[in-house]
C-alpha cells in the first residue's frame, strides 16, 4: 500500500510539474514550457522504477528521468538570457517515449531473474570475492601517474590550468599514444579506492584516499569531464556493492555534490579567463546537452541530419583501425559522421568542438521511432549489466562491469561513438586481464581454495 501511494505521489509531481514551471518562471511565450501530456508519459517508468528488483537499476532510470527535468530547467533558465525561439513540448514527449521502451526493457530483464540461493554462511560472512588481478593490479595502480606522465610530455602544458579559453584548442593537440587508454585511469581510480576500502591504518586510507582522489583529477586534465564522472559513479557504486546496499547517506550526498562542482569548475577553468561571466552568459551549468537536442528536434526532422550516420560512426569506434585499414576503410572517415561531428555546425557554422546530444537523440535522428526497438533492447542490456555485477565472482570482473554500467547510464546525455570507443578499450583491457590471470583461476573458480591463499580473497557482503 505505502508503494503505490508513493507511486501516486510521484506521478502526481511529474503531472503537475509543467504547471509549477509557468508559477516560477512567468513567461508568457506558450511554447517554451513542456505540456501536461509529455509528463503524463512519465507515469509509466515511474510505475517501472517502483517495480524493478535491482536497485542500481532503479537509479540509472531515475538518473534519466531526473536528466529530463535538469534539461528542463536548463531550457527555462537559459530563456531569460536569451529569449530565442525553443519549442520545448515535442523533444520532451520524444524523450519520454524512448525512456520508456527503455524502461520496458529494464523490466523485462529484471521480471525474468531470479536472485541465486544465498546460503545462511553466505549471508553470515559475505559472498566471496576473488582477487584474481594478482601481479597485474599494481600496473593498474600505477596507470593513472604514467598516462599524465606521456601527456605532460607531449603537450608540454596541463590545458586546464593554461589561464585561458582551451575549449577549441581540445581537439586538436597532440596528446600521444597512451592518451588513447585514458579509460584505464577510470578502472585505476577504482583499484584506489578498492585500497582505501580494505585498508585498516589511517595512513594507508589517507594514503590510498588520496591516490585515488588524484587519478580521479588527472582523468580531467585534457578539460574533458566524461571520465571524470564515470570514475566518480563507478566509486559510488562500487561502495554500495562492497557495502551490501544501496542507500543515500551523507557520503553518498558528498560524492554527488563533489561530482557537481567539479563538473562545473572544469567548465570554468577550460574557459580560462573569459569563464567571469559564463554564468551570466549560459544561466544553469548543466543541462546545455538536453538543450541542443530540443533544438535540433526544433529543426530538423530524422534523417535529415547532414553527414550523420550513427551506425557507420559507432560500428568505426568498435573496430580497430587495423583491421579497418585491411578492408581498405578510413576510420577517421566514419568517424566524423557521429553526432558530435554532425550536429556541431547546425546551429554554429563557426564552431569546431562538437555537441553531445545524448543516446536518445542519436537514436531518433538516425532511425526515427524505429530506434525504439534499440531503446528496449539497449534497456534490457543495462538490466543484464546490473545483476552481473552484483553476481561477479571476480573481482576484476564486478569493476569492469561497474564501469561498463556507469558509462551506459552517462549515455543519457553522451555520444554513442564515445561509448562504442570506450567499450573497445575496456575489452583490451579485460584480455590483458586475463592473459595476467593465474592459472588455477582458469579452470573454474572451485579449483582455487580460499583457506590455502586468503590474501587473493576478499569477502563481499550480499547487496539487501
Amino acid at each position: 500500500m505505502k508503494k503505490y501511494l508513493l507511486i501516486i505521489i510521484c506521478c502526481l509531481a511529474a503531472q503537475l510539474t509543467p504547471l509549477v514551471y509557468r508559477a516560477i518562471f512567468n513567461y508568457n511565450e506558450y511554447f517554451i514550457y513542456p505540456s501536461l501530456l509529455s509528463h503524463t508519459l512519465l507515469f509509466i517508468p515511474i510505475f517501472i522504477v517502483f517495480h524493478l528488483k535491482n536497485r542500481f537499476t532503479k537509479a540509472f532510470l531515475t538518473f534519466w528521468m531526473l536528466w529530463l527535468y535538469l534539461g528542463e530547467l536548463k531550457i527555462l533558465n537559459y530563456y531569460a538570457i536569451n529569449p530565442y525561439y525553443i519549442a520545448m513540448d515535442e523533444g520532451c514527449i520524444i524523450y519520454n517515449i524512448f525512456l520508456i521502451a527503455m524502461s520496458v526493457g529494464m523490466l523485462i530483464h529484471d521480471a525474468n531473474y531470479t536472485f541465486p540461493s544465498i546460503s545462511p554462511e553466505q549471508q553470515a560472512t559475505g559472498r566471496l570475492l576473488l582477487n584474481d588481478l594478482t601481479w597485474f593490479e599494481y600496473p593498474l595502480l600505477l596507470f593513472p601517474l604514467v598516462w599524465f606522465a606521456d601527456f605532460f610530455r607531449n603537450v608540454g602544458y596541463i590545458p586546464i590550468f593554461s589561464g585561458s579559453d582551451v575549449t577549441e584548442k581540445m581537439y586538436h593537440i597532440n596528446y600521444g599514444y597512451v592518451y588513447n587508454f585514458g579509460f584505464f585511469n577510470c578502472v585505476s581510480a577504482v583499484h584506489l579506492y578498492d585500497r582505501f576500502l580494505r585498508s585498516s591504518r589511517t595512513p594507508e586510507k589517507v594514503f590510498w584516499l588520496s591516490m585515488a582522489v588524484l587519478a580521479i583529477l588527472i582523468t580531467s586534465i585534457d578539460s574533458k569531464r566524461l571520465f571524470l564522472l564515470i570514475s566518480i559513479s563507478s566509486i559510488f557504486f562500487y561502495e554500495k556493492i562492497m557495502n551490501g546496499k544501496f542507500t543515500l547517506n551523507m557520503q553518498s550526498i558528498g560524492m554527488i555534490t563533489v561530482a557537481a562542482i567539479l563538473y562545473v569548475s572544469l567548465q570554468n577553468l577550460r574557459l580560462g579567463s573569459s569563464s567571469a561571466s559564463q554564468f551570466a552568459r549560459e544561466g544553469l551549468p548543466m543541462g546545455v546537452e538536453f538543450r541542443e537536442y530540443i533544438r535540433a528536434v526544433n529543426e530538423f526532422k530524422p534523417g535529415e541530419i547532414p553527414g550523420y550516420d550513427l551506425t557507420a560512426s559507432t560500428l568505426a569506434n568498435l573496430i580497430n583501425s587495423a583491421i579497418l585499414n585491411v578492408a581498405g576503410i578510413n576510420k577517421a572517415d566514419l568517424i566524423s559522421k557521429d553526432s558530435a561531428l554532425t550536429f556541431m555546425t547546425l546551429f554554429d557554422p563557426d564552431n569546431t568542438m562538437g555537441i553531445r546530444t545524448g543516446l536518445i537523440s542519436e537514436l531518433y535522428f538516425a532511425y526515427d521511432f524505429y530506434g525504439l526497438i534499440i531503446m528496449l533492447v539497449f534497456g534490457y542490456m543495462v538490466s543484464y549489466v546490473a545483476y552481473a555485477m552484483l553476481n561477479a565472482q571476480m573481482k576484476s570482473s564486478m569493476i569492469l562491469l561497474i564501469i561498463i554500467f556507469s558509462l551506459l547510464m552517462l549515455t543519457a546525455f553522451g555520444q554513442s561513438s564515445v561509448t562504442a570507443g570506450s567499450l573497445t578499450v575496456l575489452f583490451y583491457l579485460h584480455l590483458l586481464i586475463r592473459w595476467a590471470r593465474p592459472s588455477r583461476y582458469m579452470n573454474g573458480i572451485d579449483s582455487h581454495s580460499p583457506e590455502s591463499d586468503p590474501d587473493e580473497s576478499t569477502h563481499q557482503t550480499v547487496p539487501a
